[in-house]
């Protein structure tokens, strides 16, 4: 991986270059206890860090144990993270190979909040023991968290992973086209939905977040320039229309 100071060299770089003023660290989990220490020490110093907006995706345990650097890493340009929430099951995190309790969720939202750090929390649908019921749960879960931004995924076979090995030697994948294994088309039924039941439940999903007009209004009218921007940026883009074709 790349050392803290090489991260913010290459930051520098695109900041002053290209006038990139808004970066993605595309890592799947930036480990907090690892690197972000460092990371801290060599943007601090540095001007363009206080011109700059950057995120990355972090797990909600990592977030829970590691307050101070998420403090440390918010006055440096971190105003973004994209938590792994994943489910509200702890026998689904099981199987996910999830390490992170569900309370570590609410508790992730309340530092991130606390620190002024836009909270978009990513759950999946569409594990095998997935039913009708355990998605609505999941639904009104999700609303309960409290976090900025939610984004729903369906559990995709991605070829190369355990998902798809175990999908495949049981028969489970429908699709095989790869131009839908992009998280947003159900790719598989669970025990109790079929596809088509498991791409309906994706849309009820946003359509409970999305679809809420006090939630859509108070976004779009945030104190916060970052959530403004975030909701009507989501508005212009009519994701819960777009959804519905896909079923």
């Amino acid at each position: 991986s790349k050392s803290p100071k090489r991260i913010a060299d290459e930051m520098e770089y695109l900041n002053e270059r290209f006038g990139g003023e808004f970066l993605w660290f595309t890592d799947d989990n930036y480990n907090y206890s690892a690197r972000a220490e460092e990371l801290w020490r060599e943007l601090r110093p540095r001007e363009f860090a206080q011109d700059i907006t950057w995120f990355f995706q972090a797990r909600t345990d990592d977030i829970v144990q590691n307050p101070e650097a998420v403090s440390k890493l918010r006055d440096v340009g971190n105003n973004w993270i994209l938590v792994g929430v994943e489910n509200h099951s702890p026998e689904v995190l099981k199987d996910f190979h999830k390490g992170a309790r569900v309370e570590d969720a609410f508790q992730a939202m309340k530092i991130l909040n606390e620190n002024d750090i836009f909270a978009h929390a990513m759950f999946v649908i569409g594990s095998r023991r997935d039913t009708a019921e355990s998605i609505a749960q999941l639904r009104q879960f999700s609303v309960d968290l409290g976090s900025d931004l939610s984004i729903y995924t369906v559990l995709t076979p991605y070829p190369g992973t355990e998902v798809h090995d175990e999908a495949s030697r049981n028969g489970w994948i429908e699709d095989t086209n790869y131009a839908h294994y992009d998280m947003a088309h159900a790719i598989m039924p669970t025990e109790s939905l079929t596809r088509r039941e498991v791409q309906e439940e994706l849309f009820l999903c946003y359509n409970a977040f999305y679809g809420s007009v006090p939630r859509s209004i108070a976004g779009m009218f945030s104190r916060r320039k970052l959530k403004r921007k975030v909701y009507r940026y989501m508005a212009s883009q009519k994701v819960l229309k777009t959804l519905r074709r896909l079923i």
